[in-house]
């Protein structure tokens, strides 16, 4: 349909950095303009981006490219909550960052070919004062050309929020599982759990435009005081 050519050359301006995060769109009449379209078929592309997360409307001013700052990832992606119900944003430290070649499950899982390389990073995250989750991060190296434990380790925002405008990788959305299983011995030291401490285990495969795989991520959570809340509700 018309209006998926236009929804998918506004996602190409997205990628390309020709509307950066926090920047505007022009508005729906430069659109159709531009694209030779009614404002209708705009208006529904436009529609179908703001219910995917990527563009927000603001009241009198216009539509912008959603950054991927700490509001969104609390409500997108963040799941952990007290089991009081209580969410805060969790303290983060790196803990391991490193590079090497990809293992068979990275490769599948990213999409990678021959003897890719990837980011590994370990973080630890805490809430209420206490260590309650282990991430174990894996990344395609080609993708975050530059990328070193400086920049990861001082940024500024969150880690999507950094993907988005130090390499232009622009996550809208992920798959996970979930599981029961006993703590490993390496998240069992971070977590400071006795061994054979029933956690949860959230594997994250975070996706960019077309479903692309950008991330895979690992979390191992200390649930004993926490747990894994998900809301499913349709687009307004």
């Amino acid at each position: 349909m018309l209006y998926r050519e236009v929804k998918r050359r506004l996602i190409v301006d997205i990628e390309s950095g020709a509307v950066l995060p926090g920047g505007a769109l022009p508005n729906e009449s430069a659109l159709a303009r531009r694209f030779e379209v009614s404002i209708g078929t705009v208006r529904r592309a436009v529609d179908e981006l703001v219910a995917d997360h990527i563009l927000m409307r603001q009241q009198g001013r216009g539509t912008f490219v959603r950054r991927l700052d700490k509001a969104r990832f609390m409500f997108q992606f963040f799941k952990i909550e007290g089991c009081d119900g209580a969410r805060e944003f969790p303290q983060v430290r790196l803990h391991a960052f490193s590079k090497a070649r990809a293992t068979p499950e990275e490769a599948h899982i990213l999409g990678l070919r021959g003897a890719a390389s990837v980011f590994r990073i370990d973080n630890v995250l805490s809430l209420k004062g206490r260590t309650v989750i282990h991430d174990r991060i894996a990344i395609d190296a080609d993708l975050f050309v530059g990328l070193t434990r400086q920049t990861f380790g001082q940024r500024s925002g969150t880690i999507y929020e950094l993907y988005q405008t130090g390499f232009g990788v622009t996550v809208v959305g992920a798959d996970e599982k979930v599981r029961a299983e006993s703590v490993d011995d390496v998240s069992a030291k971070i977590l400071d759990l006795p061994q054979g401490t029933p956690v949860l285990r959230i594997k994250r495969v975070a996706r960019t435009f077309d479903q692309k795989p950008v991330e895979l991520r690992i979390s191992i959570v200390d649930s004993r005081e926490f747990e894994y809340v998900s809301s499913m509700r349709e687009h307004a």
